[in-house]
């Protein structure tokens, strides 16, 4: 076992994602995994009720084709003014997992300071040599990350995961961001410099480049429905170990297809088939 690596859930405390963590995260890999590996819920401060309806409204909005542009082009004109120091941290009372608090709002447009004060929790509150950021909507095979990790150059910046973009400008997608410390450290020194204006992940890729940080490719499975679970090769099964479980339905269902993943994952670890 690779004791050095932390797995942080970023976590909104809100719908759907309340949901999709107590239905869907909690009862399948984190319950599985939480005994031998160290997993922790990190999220924001809490939304007002105004908060709550305005990422409510941003969330519905955003893969529509009417409004999702104009609405990103106004998320600019509001990013800009974000403070630029990190935010601090404090450890709450342990549920079923540590809870990490991030001292700020946690609201969507506050997502890159929740990821810099995640950051530097890792490198002043935890040991461990890695660290990978993820979310509420994936399911993760530890096993196969363990396995990924001992193919990694542990002496070199590691930045690792499913690569979105084109050309020199391709990042690591925010759901399953894989670095290690000295990446961390990067981050962490130069975070004045971290872009705002930008995506989270992609203002994290951006960052990394200015200081020569390339993105490792670690390809993810997208999974959008029950169907799609029962149609995933057991070769992909086997190799996997960042599951992307979003849907597009209205209201969200990611919990359920966790639940499908996790109970074939099994099935397939009884016989033989794969590690999980």
């Amino acid at each position: 076992m690779i004791e050095s690596m932390v797995i942080a859930i970023g976590q909104a405390k809100s719908e759907p994602w309340e949901s999709i963590w107590k239905n869907g995260q909690l009862p399948t890999w984190v319950n599985r995994f939480k005994g031998d590996y160290e997993i922790v819920n990190v999220s924001g401060l809490a939304l007002s009720a105004m908060w709550k309806k305005f990422d409510t409204f941003h969330e519905r909005q955003r893969y529509s084709a009417r409004f999702g542009k104009w609405q990103g082009r106004l998320d600019y004109l509001f990013i800009p003014w974000l403070k630029r120091n990190i935010p601090s941290c404090k450890e709450l009372p342990a549920s079923v997992i540590r809870e990490i608090l991030i001292k700020t709002n946690s609201s969507y447009i506050f997502a890159g300071r929740r990821l810099l004060g995640t950051i530097k929790w890792f490198l002043e509150e935890n040991e461990s040599q890695y660290l990978l950021l993820t979310t509420t909507s994936s399911l993760i095979n530890v096993k196969n990350l363990e396995r990924r990790l001992r193919e990694l150059d542990t002496k070199s910046p590691v930045y690792a995961g499913h690569l979105l973009g084109d050309g020199d400008s391709r990042f690591v997608t925010g759901a399953g961001q894989l670095i290690n410390r000295q990446t961390a450290k990067i981050v962490v020194e130069h975070a004045r410099e971290y872009p705002h204006l930008m995506l989270n992940d992609v203002a994290l890729g951006q960052l990394l480049r200015n200081y020569n940080v390339k993105a490792i490719e670690i390809p993810w499975v997208w999974v959008k429905s029950v169907d799609e679970v029962s149609r995933l090769e057991l070769e992909t099964l086997g190799f996997a170990f960042h599951f992307r479980v979003k849907t597009s339905t209205n209201p969200r269902t990611d919990d359920l297809v966790m639940r499908v993943l996790h109970t074939r994952l099994l099935e397939c670890n009884a016989k033989g088939i794969l590690d999980y």
